[in-house]
């Protein structure tokens, strides 16, 4: 999809002269009212030229009409009307059967495929082996949505993540009454799970109904980053945006959420893949153990059923028997995960003997040629990557709170050549926001001449050179930059530390910098502290297709991801402003700014350098919802997988395949 296509699609719609007489007829309005409305499209060539014939027409017998009485003009004027009106009438009649018999063929070619998806079977795929809770509330890894996402449910869900467009999941229907309300209405039929692992816990409450009190609880949570206990907590990565609820009412089965100040970022973030709802009675029972992750801690409402959660051996989940209001979903009898593959060879050996269902490697030529030994019986499709490849640098502390030396490191990045590298050339440059995040990016032709970006890397090094020397960089000693030991363990990337450490030794004529690494579990921690070492490696993922609510988490005075104590008025106010313009082209002008200005200052520390692109081979029996046949999604999609996934086990290719069962209930 082209940069900002979506949103351009979405923002500049306008009627054409045919559908602005269709709603004119609709609502009564007679042919002679349209004489107010501007020349139309292409389309209206024919009925322009007749127009212009009844105009020469009515020129030659005007001395004619002069001459009529009053009473047989007037006659003819309304039989002039009526014809006008006939044809109009007449068009509409042939333009809206055309239109319903369209809306028609598509609703039947849905039908369709909803018709070929098969039921029944599991699908297995690699595990992490580390999960740092059970809470998806307060995790910052997509691993663990990974396994909750379907299992949990969300307040609305994405129908297509990399749009943003959206359904309803525990919320049916949602109203905004006005700039500042939400009015949830939540779905009848909704109970937690009643059987597993998780509803045999001491402190859950299986089997009864959600209630209205169930929302509630979890907003509060977060926006008050307050435990059941009392005790304050740090970790809820979602608290900025729910922070943005002032108050909520309670009415029968609504929630109205009144929000501090218009924002037009906020529906989309209800189906954040991260904002899934827990039981208030399960998690809230066992919040002092919320790093012992197994399958005991963990109820939902959604289409599966957690029954097995060992990090490191395996995980399972079976079909939720009592799904809401969605019969026929999911589709699949379970999920089945087995553990991390350390060795890249035995992940191909477990691929290609069937064991596990799909496969992505951090080398690329290692996917394509499994598809080249498999072409009769895999397919690929291509996404890109939503945790953002970045370099971060300590700006909020001496000495990099000299943002000469953040700007020379933001120069010296040579984003391009690391794309090269590691990822064999599949991955775009990115701004401060991704380019997944297409309808507010930074379009690619323009990066290429912006510093730091440029394809004329020389003229980075250059201004980044004289930074340095001028900011006493010489003068700071050894410099150890950290790398994070999940991204140094991936064998195609193992040489990382090396790699980052020998760019900018080059680029500033050195040998101050060492490469080591560190794991996430000290990484995130010194994040949140704000004492954190220079780092390159993965940060948290890009949550939603609006990149309003990301920047604004990471630039505004006191925001939660703003490790770097950015700052700024023009920034706080711009921003604020473009969250709460619901004009897209005004607010994108606004955040393109931000972005230009935050640039010229090395990104303050927080240096985006890129969002790659993966390859992911599955087998043809594996029917995964894809954007399109060879593109996969950018963003999160797990709920929408949970869903839509379904097995064809007639394919050909199924033959052979013995796919473990999950642990049953």
């Amino acid at each position: 999809m082209s940069e900002r296509s979506y949103w351009q699609r979405m923002n500049r719609k306008r009627m054409s002269r045919r559908g602005i007489l269709r709603a004119s007829a609709r609502a009564g309005v007679g042919a002679a009212g349209l004489a107010l409305v501007g020349c139309g499209d292409d389309d209206d060539d024919g009925q322009a030229v007749t127009q212009v014939q009844q105009q020469q027409q009515q020129t030659t017998s005007q001395a004619q009409q002069q001459a009529m009485q009053p009473q047989q003009q007037q006659a003819m004027q309304q039989q002039t009307q009526q014809q006008a009106d006939a044809q109009a009438m007449q068009q509409q009649t042939q333009e809206q059967t055309a239109e319903d018999q369209a809306e028609q063929q598509a609703m039947q070619q849905q039908a369709m495929v909803a018709s070929t998806k098969k039921y029944g079977g599991w699908i297995v795929e690699q595990s992490a082996n580390v999960y740092e809770t059970y809470d998806a509330q307060r995790t910052v890894a997509s691993p663990v949505l990974q396994v909750l996402a379907r299992v949990q449910s969300k307040i609305l869900r994405f129908a297509n993540p990399d749009t943003g467009d959206l359904v309803g999941d525990l919320a049916e229907t949602w109203e905004l009454p006005d700039s500042t309300t939400v009015v949830l209405n939540l779905r009848d039929g909704v109970s937690w799970h009643a059987e597993g692992p998780g509803a045999n816990h001491p402190a859950a409450a299986a089997g009864r109904a959600l209630t209205t009190e169930d929302i509630v609880w979890n907003i509060d949570r977060q926006r008050n980053k307050l435990l059941t206990s009392g005790e304050e907590a740090g970790n809820f990565g979602r608290s900025a945006y729910w922070g943005g609820v002032a108050s909520i009412d309670q009415v029968d089965n609504s929630v109205s959420l009144n929000l501090v100040e218009p924002d037009a970022t906020f529906v989309q973030g209800f189906a954040n893949e991260f904002n899934l709802i827990n039981q208030p009675e399960l998690v809230g029972g066992t919040e002092d153990q919320y790093t012992e992750v197994d399958a005991s801690k963990v109820i939902g409402t959604g289409p599966n059923i957690l029954t097995r959660w060992d990090p490191g051996e395996g995980i399972s989940a079976v079909q939720n028997p009592n799904f809401y209001g969605l019969p026929d979903k999911p589709h699949l009898d379970g999920w089945v995960w087995v553990q991390t593959f350390q060795d890249p060879n035995a992940y191909r050996i477990a691929f290609e003997q069937k064991q596990v269902d799909s496969m992505t490697d951090p080398d690329p030529n290692t996917i394509l040629a499994i598809h080249d030994d498999l072409i009769d019986e895999t397919y690929l499709t291509y996404q890109g990557v939503a945790n953002t490849v970045a370099i971060f640098t300590p700006s909020n502390k001496a000495p990099w709170n000299d943002l000469r030396l953040t700007r020379a490191i933001d120069l010296a990045t040579n984003r391009r050549q690391l794309i090269q590298q590691l990822h064999n050339g599949l991955g775009k440059v990115s701004g401060p926001v991704s380019w997944m995040q297409e309808a507010w990016a930074i379009p690619q032709g323009d990066l290429e001449t912006t510093p730091g970006y440029r394809v004329d890397k020389d003229a980075d090094i250059e201004e980044a050179r004289a930074l340095w020397n001028a900011a006493g960089g010489p003068e700071l000693g050894q410099i150890d930059w950290v790398t994070s030991e999940l991204w140094a363990s991936r064998a195609a990337w193992s040489a990382t530390p090396g790699i980052i450490a020998e760019m900018f030794n080059q680029a500033f004529d050195t040998d101050q910098f060492n490469g080591i690494t560190k794991p996430y579990l000290e990484i995130i921690p010194s994040w949140i502290a704000k004492d954190f070492d220079p780092f390159f490696s993965w940060i948290p993922n890009i949550e939603i297709p609006d990149a309003r609510a990301d920047m604004i988490g990471a630039f505004t005075t006191g925001a939660g991801s703003n490790y770097w104590d950015v700052s700024d008025p023009y920034i706080d106010e711009t921003l604020v402003a473009a969250k709460q313009e619901l004009d897209y082209e005004t607010a994108y002008q606004m955040v393109r700014e931000v972005q230009e200005y935050v640039m010229e200052r090395g990104q303050f520390g927080r240096s985006i350098c890129y969002n790659y692109i993966y390859p992911w081979i599955g087998y043809n029996y594996n029917k995964i919802e894809k954007k399109t046949d060879e593109e996969g999604w950018n963003f999160l999609a797990v709920s929408l997988q949970a869903m839509e996934h379904y097995l064809d086990l007639d394919d050909p290719s199924a033959a052979t395949r013995e796919a473990p069962s999950p642990v049953p209930l």
